[in-house]
């Protein structure tokens, strides 16, 4: 990306990401005491770093590429949007929160355009960059899917796995 500007779309999702990590990572501190959710969610906060430092990697294997082309869909305004959205989450310090809170505020975050920007950020090394960053972790679809075939073993709450089942 030859140009050096102020917005680094592959900074900036990468710290976004590493904002969602710590959402999850405050929801398995907070069913500490339910082994399986606790775990659950320490998966996904994991998982949300790996994104982050495939994106930093990512980064790092094209920052001399000259004729890169950003999807207008990844804009500084985009990111701040997204970047306010989840901050907010971090900004209550709810000091407890039931599990059906919980997954409405994942499938919220995982509903947004925030999985379809990294897989374009992904892309922008060509194929074979975006194939080998995407082998480096859990792909975005299959932290999707594994959001929504936990979500029963956890709730029964009727409009959230209506919710699960749209995403």
């Amino acid at each position: 990306m030859g140009s050096e500007t102020s917005f680094n779309p592959l900074d900036r999702f990468a710290e976004i990401e590493r904002l969602v990590a710590k959402v999850y990572f405050r929801f398995s501190h907070l069913f500490l005491h339910h082994s399986e959710l606790r775990d659950f969610w320490w998966q996904m906060a994991m998982e949300e770093e790996q994104h982050a430092s495939i994106l930093l990697a990512c980064k790092e294997l094209i920052e001399n590429y000259e004729d890169e082309v950003l999807d207008p869909s990844i804009s500084q305004e985009k990111a701040d949007q997204l970047r306010e959205q989840i901050s907010a989450y971090l900004r209550k310090g709810t000091p407890s929160i039931t599990v059906e809170e919980a997954f409405r505020v994942a499938l919220e975050i995982e509903g947004s355009e925030l999985d379809a920007i990294y897989s374009k950020l992904l892309q922008l090394g060509g194929p074979k960059i975006a194939k080998t960053m995407e082998n480096l972790g859990v792909p975005a679809s299959i932290q999707r899917h594994r959001l929504k075939a936990s979500l029963p073993r956890f709730s029964q709450d009727p409009e959230l796995l209506a919710a699960a089942e749209r995403l």
